[in-house]
Parts: structure tokens; C-alpha cells; sequence
């Protein structure tokens, strides 16, 4: 049965559902994979990703024919929220909600609270929003100053800067990701200072509010981090190069040097061309600040993938391509 209707709360959550459970309930679809032919008789089956806010599993749903299969598909592919009734079993060690054709109703759910399907971070967002405003109102230099007022006192860009996610994947990817670790490169930045305090503070500080302020643009929520069409096409970089150097043009002023510096540090803020950065960090500021930034995100990484990850107990981890991984 194939309709729509309007949004009902969920009951179960991911991180609540064992092998086992009948499941009927809501999820967001995350990912659509192709259609399978069976190997031993006719007709097709495809697997999807579904999840909410504690998590993600797989789900796989079993066609008795393929015109049934290419129509739950099809339904499928346009819908962000559906509500689904299956079994969860378990292959591999690994969990799966098992889903025929016949016997299971599937619904879109056109009405829904994104706050059920969206991670949030646990710290306070307009407590966050107010002590970064405290940091600016900080700042002596009165240039980078007036910068960060522009962006901050500016309350639509505010609720996008307060509810944006740092990363899709690899760090702080919820709700208010980007505030979180501003507010913790802030933190790294002092203690760097004061062990180097011939560095710019200011500067540094800039640097953490306004370094990944393109990820405004570049992403979207709703019940999963989308990458927007400007992201795709010209990526957080970019875009924050062009915000900041846009605001720095009406500024009355503002010294040319500094502008390269602050422009320059979001441009190589990744560090090495292979990670994104169309330029090196070439500067003291701006090779501090690469290196601050990837301690909090690799850090914050890894704390997420020990957190999501309930088979493995060791706590020993190997960098492998970019990636952590266990070490066996």
C-alpha cells in the first residue's frame, strides 16, 4: 500500500532497535542503492540506508516481481521521511530491517519534526551564539572587529551560522556543529598563544569564527545534511573566500595586508593542496591555524566513530588514507 500522510511520532529509535523487533515506524531515507536482480528466480530486491538522529541501519526490501520492486522504488526515490514495517534481522553480525513486497505498508511522511532525524549538539546554541559575541566584542583591532560584527550582528546570517554543521561526515555533523568547534578552536587558540604570544591573537581568533563560514551555503538540513549546488560546485572554501572579501569591501579602510591575511588563511586553512586548500598556509597565523583545525576536527572524528561504533572494544587506532581505522 503506497500513499502519504501526515506525520505520526516516532516510537523506536535506531540506536533502540535489536534483532528481532517488528519495526514500524519512521525514517529518513539517507541512501537509495540500485536495483538487484535475484540470483535463483525472478524478480529484484534493493538495499537503502535509513536512519534519525541516534543513528543509521541498513534496510532491504524484497520485490515478488519487478514491476513491484521499480514502483516501491520509484516511491522511494522522491521521498525524505516514510514510514516502514518490517522484521530486523541480523547477517553477518550485521543488523537489517527485511522487507516484502506483500504484507508491508509504506508511507510518506510529508509532515515531520527534523529534530527526530537530525543530531543536535548536546551544548547550548544561544548561549554558544552569546559568548562568541563576547569573544568578538573582545577583539582590539578594531578592523577585525568591525568584520566580525558585520556577520554577527546580522541575525538572519546568525540563525544559518548557529544551526550549521561543521562537516557531512567526518566532524561535528549536526546541528550546530560549526559553533561547537568555533567555540573550541577559540579555546586551542589561546592556549597556542600563550605559548607563542608574538601571534596575532585577533587574527587567530578571526580566523576560528570565520574560516568554514561558507558551510552556511554549502549545506543544508533537513532530515540529512544535503550538499547544496553552490557547495557541489565551488565548496566551502570558495565560497567563505568570497563572503569575507565581499563584507571587507564596504569596510572604510580596512588595511590591505590585513585583508590578505584573513583571506589568505581561509583559503589554506586545510593545509596541503591534497586536502582541498588551493594555497599553503604561508604565514605564522595562518600555519598555526591549519594545525589547529585539523587537531579539533581529526579529534572530534575520532571521538564520533568510537561513540557510533557498539561491536569493537579496543581503544588502540591506526590513520589509514585519511581515515581511522581499528587496529586488529
Amino acid at each position: 500500500l503506497l500513499n502519504s500522510k501526515k506525520f505520526l511520532m516516532k516510537k523506536k529509535f535506531v540506536n533502540q532497535i535489536k534483532t528481532g523487533d517488528e519495526v514500524n515506524d519512521f525514517f529518513a531515507i539517507l541512501k537509495l542503492d540500485e536495483i538487484l536482480k535475484y540470483k535463483s528466480k525472478s524478480g529484484s530486491w534493493f538495499p537503502f540506508v535509513v536512519g534519525d538522529k541516534t543513528g543509521t541501519i541498513t534496510a532491504k526490501f524484497w520485490g515478488d516481481t519487478e514491476d513491484g520492486t521499480k514502483t516501491t522504488y520509484d516511491f522511494f526515490s522522491d521521498a525524505k521521511v516514510i514510514r516502514i514495517v518490517g522484521k530486523v534481522e541480523e547477517y553477518n553480525g550485521e543488523k537489517y530491517i527485511s522487507m516484502n513486497q506483500s504484507g508491508n505498508v509504506l508511507e510518506k511522511s510529508e509532515d515531520y519534526d527534523s529534530a527526530d532525524y537530525m543530531r543536535k549538539t548536546d551544548k547550548d546554541i544561544p548561549e554558544m551564539i552569546e559568548k562568541l559575541k563576547e569573544e568578538i566584542s573582545k577583539i582590539s583591532n578594531p578592523h577585525i572587529k568591525q568584520l566580525l560584527e558585520s556577520f554577527s550582528n546580522d541575525d538572519e546570517f546568525m540563525k544559518k551560522y548557529a544551526k550549521a554543521p561543521a562537516g557531512k561526515m567526518w566532524h561535528h555533523d549536526f546541528v550546530g556543529g560549526l559553533l561547537e568547534h568555533v567555540h573550541s578552536l577559540i579555546a586551542i587558540s589561546k592556549t597556542v598563544h600563550a605559548s607563542h604570544p608574538d601571534l596575532d591573537l585577533d587574527l587567530l581568533i578571526a580566523a576560528c569564527i570565520l574560516h568554514d563560514i561558507g558551510k552556511t551555503v554549502e549545506f543544508d538540513i533537513g532530515v540529512n545534511i544535503e550538499i547544496t549546488d553552490e557547495g557541489r560546485l565551488y565548496g566551502h572554501i570558495s565560497i567563505g573566500h568570497k563572503m569575507v572579501a565581499s563584507k571587507i569591501e564596504k569596510i572604510s579602510e580596512f588595511p590591505k595586508e590585513l585583508e590578505m591575511k584573513i583571506l589568505h588563511i581561509i583559503l589554506s586553512h586545510h593545509g596541503q593542496l591534497e586536502n582541498g586548500s588551493p594555497v599553503k598556509p604561508m604565514f605564522p597565523e595562518a600555519v598555526a591555524f591549519s594545525h589547529i583545525d585539523d587537531t579539533d576536527a581529526t579529534t572530534q572524528h575520532i571521538k564520533q566513530m568510537i561513540q557510533r561504533d557498539e561491536n569493537e572494544k579496543t581503544w588502540i587506532y591506526s590513520r589509514m588514507d585519511g581515515n581511522w581505522t581499528y587496529t586488529k
